[in-house]
C-alpha cells in the first residue's frame, strides 16, 4: 500500500507542477499580452481535478484525513474499533457508489470531448475514477487491518 501511495503522490506532483505552470502562463499571457488561452485554462482545470482525486486515496491509505476524533478518544478500545470499522465500511460504500455513478455517466458520455482540448470524457475522468478506486482499496485495506488488529485504531 505504501508503494501505491508513493506512486499516486508522484503523479499528483506532476499534476501540481502542470497546474502551477499553466496558471502562471495564463497570468503572464493575460497581463502582458492581453490574451488568454482556453486550452491552458482547461489544462489547469484537468490538473486540479486530477491532483485532488489522486491525493484522496493517499490520505486514506496513510490515514491522514481530517478526523474529528474527540469523542472516539474517550471510548473504550473495543467500541473505538467498531466505530473505526464502521467509518472504513462507510468510506468503502461511498467509493462504490461514486464508481457506479461514474460508470453510469460514462456509458453515454465516454466519447464526449472537452470544449478546448478536445479530450474525451473517458480520459478527463480517468484520474477521478482511479482516485476513487484506490480510495476504495485503501478503505478495504484498513477495514481488514482493523478487523484483524487486537487494538483499536492500528
Amino acid at each position: 500500500m505504501r508503494r501505491v501511495s508513493g506512486f499516486l503522490q508522484n503523479i499528483s506532483v506532476v499534476f501540481l507542477i502542470t497546474l502551477f505552470l499553466s496558471v502562471a502562463t495564463q497570468i503572464v499571457m493575460r497581463n502582458v499580452f492581453n490574451a488568454g488561452s482556453i486550452m491552458i485554462e482547461e489544462l489547469a482545470r484537468f490538473s486540479l481535478v486530477s491532483l485532488v482525486f489522486l491525493m484522496i486515496p493517499v490520505l486514506t491509505i496513510e490515514k491522514k484525513q481530517i478526523v474529528v476524533d474527540i469523542v472516539l478518544l474517550y471510548l473504550p478500545a473495543p467500541i473505538r474499533k467498531i466505530f473505526d470499522l464502521f467509518i472504513q465500511a462507510l468510506s468503502a460504500g461511498f467509493s462504490v457508489f461514486i464508481l457506479v455513478a461514474i460508470a453510469r455517466i460514462m456509458e453515454r458520455n465516454w466519447n464526449v470531448r472537452t470544449p478546448a482540448m478536445r479530450m474525451p470524457n473517458a480520459v478527463f475522468y480517468f484520474p477521478v475514477a482511479a482516485g476513487i478506486l484506490f480510495t476504495l482499496i485503501g478503505s478495504l485495506y484498513h477495514f481488514v487491518k482493523t478487523l484483524n488488529s487486537k487494538e483499536a485504531g492500528k
